[in-house]
């Protein structure tokens, strides 16, 4: 089973792309983002999970 080790927030990877951060939460929702997943609980708020290593092989264009 893969781990994941470390995690950003969408709000990190907001500052680090020059976005706000309600357009990285957008993109993680529609799957227009491929560094990481949202998912809604059952109260209606969502839970973003932004791996950094996927977020870095991300920014490097892989």
């Amino acid at each position: 089973m893969n781990q994941i080790k470390e995690v950003i927030t969408p709000r990190e990877a907001s500052q680090i792309l020059g976005r706000a951060t309600r357009t990285i939460e957008h993109g993680l929702r529609t799957g227009e983002l491929p560094f990481g997943i949202a998912y809604r609980q059952k109260s209606g708020r969502y839970v973003y999970i932004i791996p950094r290593q996927a977020f870095e092989k991300f920014l490097q264009g892989q």
